[in-house]
């Protein structure tokens, strides 16, 4: 075998192995989202979790695009098209697309992150969505604080 063969053999089987990782990876996402577990999909979701600190994974279809506004105070994110920011009450500014403030988020996070393409059931769930390391919405400390 030559050395562009054991290339070529290695680039194939690092490229099986990563669609293998990404199906498995929105199977799950999913499966966790409709158990309301350790999953979120659609961007006003996704946004919350992000904000919270909850992402792990984050996956987003290959030609996602969606718009939202950001704050030029506080820098929150959200999906409803708001002109003024409903967490410090600055103004907002429309972002076209706002995948250009969340990948920034997600490279600065170390959030593992994934483009899912050619998949329907993925794009029945809006094309964005989250496995998340925790839910603090679950987490025993809010339960506490609900139930005083």
């Amino acid at each position: 075998m030559t050395n562009d063969q054991v290339r070529e053999q290695a680039a194939r089987i690092l490229h099986e192995s990563l669609d293998q990782r990404r199906h498995a990876l929105v199977r799950e996402v999913l499966s966790q989202a409709k158990s309301n577990n350790r999953g979120v999909t659609g961007l006003r979701r996704v946004l919350r979790s992000l904000e919270l600190g909850e992402v792990q994974s984050l996956l987003i279809g290959d030609n996602y695009r969606a718009h939202a506004v950001e704050c030029t105070a506080c820098g929150h994110l959200d999906a409803h098209m708001v002109r003024h920011c409903p967490a410090c009450g600055r103004s907002t500014r429309e972002l076209e697309d706002v995948c250009d403030a969340i990948l920034p988020i997600a490279i600065h996070r170390d959030i593992e992150l994934f483009y899912v393409k050619d998949d329907p059931e993925f794009d029945q769930v809006g094309n964005i969505a989250a496995l998340l390391r925790f839910r603090t919405d679950q987490s025993k400390g809010s339960r506490i604080t609900a139930a005083s």
